[in-house]
């Protein structure tokens, strides 16, 4: 298995992008295509980093206002 990517460099426009076209590669690559599994876990771990991309700001207070 190789190296998890490491998209925390991408801005978010650009890392949805992203996402998006690999969910695209994915809907239009059958179950027992050869590389499935890579694109499989390589969009597993572009929704892990979503998920901790929306705890941050979901958690974060407003920009611009204090408490």
């Amino acid at each position: 298995m190789s190296e998890p990517t490491d998209f925390t460099h991408l801005d978010e426009p650009a890392f949805l992008n992203e996402r998006a076209h690999l969910r695209g590669r994915l809907e239009h690559t059958t179950e027992n295509a050869r590389g499935r599994t890579e694109l499989e876990r390589l969009y597993e771990a572009m929704t892990e980093e979503f998920l901790r991309r929306a705890r941050i700001a979901w958690t974060s207070p407003p920009a611009g206002r204090r408490f």
